[in-house]
């Protein structure tokens, strides 16, 4: 199977369980070991029960609003006039004590008052920069960060390093520019044509003094690097930049890192991983953007919003080393023609993602898709991929759609052929394994179809608000949903539309509180808050690779 797109299973799972979802345990583990449940018959149970909403334990949201606090407790930042805040990034090995980071010190604070290596200077480049090249603004939280979501850079052409190809430096910082989007709103593409004083971010390489800037490079050994709030970032050329993983050197790409956060209006965090600790540490393979980091920046500029086409945990069969046959799952989350794999164990993306769905899934359509449905009892186990009128059945051993299956169907096969009463095109639909039933919906209907009948349920179709009513009033979806998903990690069956989502009421949440109607919707939430760092990147970032 393709590891880049299974990565890391989210839950190992008996083949010999109970078919009841309350048997599952709902909670991650870091081992990939958790709560099992055996196959029985579907029938025994009916309806869409579901277990306890999933708490993740990361960081509650009290610690999070107060660590950030502590970040942004500077309130010389709440200002507008045309400042920067200056920045150098030193080797670790030249800080004196006050400066060192102690591996057991988690508190998190600003050195603007304490160190000596942030200060104001004026902007750098004026004969180059009008004093109206860009909006500055006030963020809603009140600091400084850019007013605009799509950022264009430039690294300029007299600013070139002498030790890596232009190619090379243009991949790193394009890199290091996708590692931020991957965890916020922000967006940014490389510009190479327009005036350069409408250029957002601007990067160069120089020696001593350098590029028109006030402050002098040191030469090798002590400051790698230095950056303005809503400014610039310049590099020593006289330290040895290296590329990702060159295991030697000093890591340009985390370096660039470190000082586009400072660009985009982070401080300095003293927490061990933090990327925007003040001083560099050898990096090691596969670093990335931690969890600090990313709330810190969303603080700023706010969460990732959008919707999806569908959401599904993508079910598989594996062998263990002792000959165990185990069931594994990952969750994923569909955009248009992009996809993320959701690490629950973490409660966040995989690094890396999003990627483009033609990559991971071989063979559907490259512009997305309206659901993906996992037909998995005793005797069927068949992924579809359904969009428009048609439908595709995923062949995952090979890692592509059937053009024929085993049964003889040629791919993409109609809708109304596979599944006779069911109308298309759908807007998403989702498998109950409890019932072999797949629910389809489109507009205000639903449509319960029997897998093992090849016949719609009867009784149906049926509006949404009698299969689904809202356990609030006026608090629904209304139709049109979006994505509809039954989580194994939540335990729990989702209907998103739009920004919010619904969770279905399970047989627990009834078990508690018997007035709650079956199949009760309960109040919406905002996806954002639930299932964390979905977040797009511009469109000619997305091909590359790590």
């Amino acid at each position: 199977m393709n590891k880049p797109r299974c990565g890391v299973p989210d839950k190992e799972i008996d083949l010999n369980a109970p078919v009841t979802p309350e048997n599952i345990s709902a909670s991650d583990t870091e081992n990939n070991s958790s709560g099992t449940f055996n196959e029985t018959d579907s029938n025994n149970t009916a309806g869409f029960d579901t277990a306890d909403h999933f708490e993740d334990d990361i960081f509650s949201s009290n610690d999070t609003e107060s660590v950030l606090t502590a970040i942004f407790n500077d309130t010389s930042r709440n200002q507008t006039e045309d400042f920067a805040v200056f920045d150098h990034f030193l080797n670790n090995t030249s800080l004196n004590s006050s400066t060192t980071v102690d591996s057991k010190v988690v508190s998190i604070s600003t050195d603007i008052h304490q160190s000596q290596a942030v200060r104001r200077r004026k902007r750098h480049l004026a004969t180059l920069v009008s004093k109206n090249r860009r909006r500055r603004d006030l963020s809603e939280t009140g600091y400084m960060a850019f007013s605009k979501r799509v950022l264009k850079w430039r690294l300029i052409g007299e600013g070139y390093s002498s030790q890596l190809s232009v190619e090379d430096q243009r991949y790193i910082f394009r890199l290091a520019f996708r590692m931020w989007s991957e965890v916020s709103p922000l967006e940014f593409v490389e510009d190479t044509r327009s005036p350069l004083e409408d250029v957002d971010i601007r990067l160069g390489f120089g020696t001593g003094r350098h590029l028109g800037c006030n402050q002098r490079f040191d030469g090798t050994g002590q400051e790698f690097a230095h950056a303005w709030f809503l400014g610039d970032i310049h590099f020593d050329d006289d330290e040895h930049f290296t590329g990702p993983n060159a295991g030697s050197g000093i890591s340009l790409l985390k370096v660039a890192v470190h000082e586009i956060g400072h660009v985009l209006g982070l401080p300095h965090i003293y927490r061990p991983g933090s990327v925007m600790q003040p001083s560099y540490l050898p990096q090691e393979s596969g670093f990335e953007v931690d969890w600090m980091d990313r709330k810190a920046i969303q603080h700023l500029y706010g969460g990732c919003k959008g919707r999806f086409n569908t959401v599904f945990d993508w079910i598989r069969k594996e062998r263990t080393p002792y000959g165990e046959v185990v069931i594994r799952f990952n969750t994923y989350f569909l955009r248009d023609g992009w996809y993320w794999l959701y690490e629950n164990r973490k409660n966040r993306t995989r690094f890396g993602d999003p990627v483009a769905l033609q990559i991971g899934w071989r063979g559907i359509p490259m512009d997305g898709v309206d659901a993906c449905v996992h037909v998995w009892s005793r005797k069927r186990d068949a992924v579809y991929f359904f969009k428009g009128t048609q439908f595709w059945r995923y062949d995952n051993a090979n890692d592509q759609v059937f053009r024929q299956d085993p049964e003889g169907h040629r791919y993409p096969r109609l809708i109304s052929e596979g599944f006779p009463g069911v109308v298309s095109p759908i807007d998403t639909a989702f498998y109950d394994r409890r019932q072999s039933h797949i629910y389809f919906f489109k507009n205000t209907l639903v449509y319960a179809f029997d897998v093992e009948a090849n016949s719609l349920a009867r009784g149906f179709p049926k509006n949404i608000r009698d299969v689904f009513p809202a356990v609030e009033s006026g608090d629904h979806p209304d139709g049109n949903i979006d994505a509809a998903y039954f989580s194994y990690t939540h335990n729990a069956i989702f209907l998103l539309k739009g920004t919010r989502f619904w969770q279905v009421v399970g047989s627990h949440e009834r078990w508690r509180r018997p007035f709650l109607p079956r199949n009760g919707l309960l109040p919406h939430k905002e996806v954002d808050q639930h299932w964390f760092d979905i977040c797009n990147v511009h469109p000619t970032a997305l091909r590359l690779t790590r």
